[in-house]
């Protein structure tokens, strides 16, 4: 009887402590996380420049102990004589400039249906929003920035050739004056640019803001000239379409 009395009294006892354990666990409501995105290059809808290319993208960050964290991709890139535009948009690794990521994304941007097709293969559904292609953007003009935020520079690169196209270079800082962005002194924004003026698109880009304590680098290559696969600007078949364009 002794036994069985210790025993339940042991049993008593973690029972009465569950409880308190319960709540010292740590709870909280759901975090929104942290998210960082890289914009790529931008590929407009011109019509009669058709290519096909690679993109490889890197991206190097400084973390908090001064050390750095470079990850990679490399995507495919598309244009016809129609001005379609096509995408793909590829997860990072830090060997993703030579082994093939898994895909996140598919654009498919078309200027003459005025459609933006965004599949994402782990559902397998197209979100389908309109589409304008966008006039000319105008590029910040160098001087002061507005309510003395800062200033614009630029410097002429002069020109050179890569895979085959003439593309022309520039460097341009935008400087964010001390207490702009809560920051303690000044921050220069340091962007260079290869672009080509046959594609319309900078073959080269390689970036450096502060801001995000990260640089990153594209480069278009295996560039071809020649007209596209019509398949290519096709969104898949199979996928489901949700149309945000209709009510």
């Amino acid at each position: 009887m002794k036994s069985i009395s210790c025993a339940a009294t042991i049993a008593f006892g973690l029972a009465s402590m569950l409880p308190l354990m319960a709540q010292e666990a740590p709870i909280h409501a759901p975090d929104g996380g942290t998210q960082e995105r890289v914009e790529s290059i931008a590929i407009p809808s011109t019509p009669n420049a058709p290519f096909s290319a690679v993109v490889t993208t890197v991206w190097t960050r400084i973390l908090p102990d001064g050390s750095t964290q470079i990850i990679k991709n490399r995507r495919t890139v598309a244009r016809d004589s129609s001005g379609r535009v096509f995408q793909e948009r590829r997860y990072f690794s830090p060997n993703g400039d030579k082994q093939v990521t898994p895909l996140s994304a598919l654009n498919y941007q078309d200027p003459n249906r005025h459609e933006l097709y965004i599949c994402r293969p782990d559902v397998r559904v197209c979100t389908v929003t309109p589409f304008y292609a966008p006039a000319t953007a105008k590029l910040q003009q160098a001087g002061p920035l507005p309510n003395g935020a800062g200033s614009v520079t630029r410097e002429d690169l002069g020109q050179k050739t890569i895979d085959g196209l003439e593309v022309l270079g520039s460097r341009e800082i935008t400087t964010i004056n001390a207490g702009v962005i809560g920051n303690q002194k000044a921050e220069p924004i340091v962007k260079e640019f290869w672009y080509s003026p046959r594609l319309g698109i900078n073959v080269i880009t390689k970036r450096f803001d502060p801001r995000v304590s990260a640089a990153q680098d594209f480069d278009v290559g295996s560039v071809n000239l020649a007209e596209p696969d019509p398949k290519l600007f096709e969104p898949p078949s199979d996928y489901k379409v949700v149309r945000m364009d209709r009510q």
